[in-house]
C-alpha cells in the first residue's frame, strides 16, 4: 500500500513507538510531520532519517496539554501543506502512582494529555480533511487490565478508546475513518518510567505465546494498515497488538 502523496501527522513522533510509525508511513511514501516537546536532536534525527526516504518532514516543537499549542501546530501545518491526511494521536504521558497517592494535578497533567489532546488534535484534523482521511489513536492494555500504579494512565487511555468510538461515528459522514491500536509491552524510554521495568519484560517474554515482545515496528505495521484503503470498513475498533498476552487467564 502506497501514501504517496499523502501527509502524516504523528503526535510524539520523534522517538520510540512514534519514531517507528513515522518512519513507516514515510516509507510508503507519506510526508510526515513530526511533534514532539522534549529531545531535540531526537527530533532532528529522526526527521533526517525521514527525509531520506525521500518524502519531507516537519518538525513541530508542541506542548500537546495546551490547546493553543495544538491550534497553532495544526495552523503550520495548513501553511505548509495546505491538508492533512492522517492523524496518528501517539504521544502520552502519565504519573505511575496508586490511586491513594495521585494528586489532583497528576490526573490532570495525564487526562490532559493522552485524552483532551487527541479530541482537540482530531477537531483541529478535520478541518484539514474535507476529502476524508484516517485518524489511529495508540492506547494500551492498561484501559481495561488493572496494572500496578496505572490508575491514571489506565482511565486516560480507556477515554481515549471511547473518543474512538465516538469520533468513528460523527467523523464517518466526512469520510473520516477512526480507529485506535492497543499495545503489550514495548521496550521503549517510556517503559524505563516504570519501577519494575525487568520484571514486566520478564514476565511478558515468558507468557506471551508468540514467543517474543512486540516491537515498535510491529505496531507501525498495523497502523500503517488502518490508515490504508483497504481498511476503510474498519471503524471504532481497538486493534490489539500484544502477541496473545491478554487472551491468557491469571
Amino acid at each position: 500500500m502506497s501514501f504517496s502523496g499523502k501527509v502524516a501527522l504523528v503526535t510524539g513522533g520523534s522517538r520510540g513507538i512514534g519514531r517507528a510509525i513515522s518512519l513507516e508511513l514515510a516509507r510508503r511514501g507519506a510526508d510526515v510531520v513530526i511533534n514532539y516537546v522534549r529531545g531535540h536532536q531526537e527530533a532532528r534525527a529522526t526527521a533526517a532519517e525521514i527525509t531520506a526516504l525521500g518524502v519531507r518532514c516537519l518538525p513541530i516543537r508542541a506542548h500537546l496539554g495546551e490547546p493553543l499549542r495544538i491550534h497553532g501546530m495544526f495552523q503550520q501545518i495548513e501553511m505548509e501543506f495546505g491538508r492533512l491526511d492522517i492523524l496518528v494521536n501517539n504521544a502520552a504521558s502519565g504519573v505511575q502512582r496508586s490511586a491513594l497517592e495521585l494528586e489532583t494535578k497528576h490526573w490532570d497533567w495525564t487526562l490532559d494529555i493522552n485524552t483532551r489532546a487527541p479530541w482537540l488534535c482530531a477537531k483541529e484534523a478535520a478541518r484539514l480533511m474535507p476529502d476524508g482521511g484516517h485518524i489511529v489513536n495508540i492506547s494500551s492494555l492498561g484501559s481495561h487490565l488493572v496494572l500496578d500504579n496505572y490508575l491514571a494512565m489506565g482511565v486516560s487511555k480507556a477515554g481515549l478508546e471511547a473518543l474512538t468510538r465516538y469520533l468513528a461515528v460523527e467523523l464517518a459522514p466526512q469520510g473520516i475513518v477512526v480507529n485506535a491500536v492497543s499495545g503489550g509491552v514495548v521496550d521503549t524510554d517510556a517503559l524505563r518510567q516504570f519501577s519494575n521495568r525487568e520484571e514486566m519484560i520478564g514476565e511478558s517474554l515468558r507468557r506471551t505465546p508468540a514467543g517474543r515482545l512486540v516491537t515498535p515496528e510491529d505496531i507501525a505495521a498495523v497502523v500503517a494498515f488502518l490508515c490504508s484503503d483497504e481498511a476503510d470498513m474498519i471503524r471504532g475498533q481497538v486493534v490489539v497488538v500484544d502477541g496473545g498476552i491478554s487472551l491468557l487467564g491469571l
